[in-house]
């Protein structure tokens, strides 16, 4: 079978989606920008969305890109734990006994 992956960018941009808010809806590959000046225009292209990461405060915009990251896979993984996407796309038999406890 096809397997439907988005491409989503972490920038902070107009269209991108608060990360909060969980606006996955298929597997998904993350790219990333740079810490100070975030993705260029070509690699924006390639993108199907945005999500951003919250920030309070008068500091700056710009995170660690490996801080970044993080909090983006964390709240992805816990998104896909809720709907087994992580189970069905990441542990085969082999790796949990067959018991399908595996991802949890």
């Amino acid at each position: 079978h096809k397997q439907t992956i988005q491409i989503i960018g972490v920038e902070i941009d107009n269209t991108s989606q608060n990360l909060e808010n969980e606006p996955f809806t298929t597997s998904v590959a993350f790219m990333m920008g740079n810490e100070g000046s975030g993705m260029t225009a070509k690699q924006m292209s390639f993108c199907d969305g945005f999500v951003r990461i919250s920030q309070y405060g008068g500091g700056t915009a710009s995170l660690n890109v490996s801080v970044a990251a993080s909090l983006v896979l964390h709240r992805f993984f816990h998104w896909g734990v809720r709907g087994d996407l992580v189970r069905s796309y990441c542990c085969d038999d082999d790796i949990d006994g067959g018991d399908g406890g595996g991802a949890r």
